[in-house]
């Protein structure tokens, strides 16, 4: 999978269940892939219901693949 499908997968997510599933299919060897390090799939994955009901900080998400930004994205408009 290219970064831009890669990206382009976590874009069109629109629910917790769905971003969850979309970070497990980008991962490579149950890992992705930060700015710096690397992180557990499953374990964020776990983290994105948490992250989008608040009770837990977006910072546990990575940023890379704009994962973080469509946790927030989701949070918000579930919110309205």
């Amino acid at each position: 999978m290219t970064e831009l499908e890669k990206f382009q997968k976590i874009n069109i997510c629109e629910n917790a269940d769905e971003l969850a599933q979309a970070i497990i299919d980008i991962s490579e060897n149950g890992i992705v892939k930060g700015r710096i390090k690397g992180f557990d799939a499953k374990k964020m994955a776990s983290r994105v219901k948490e992250v989008i009901a608040e009770d837990m900080i977006p910072n546990v998400l990575t940023r890379e693949f704009g994962i973080r930004q469509q946790a927030i994205y989701i949070a918000y408009y579930e919110s309205m």
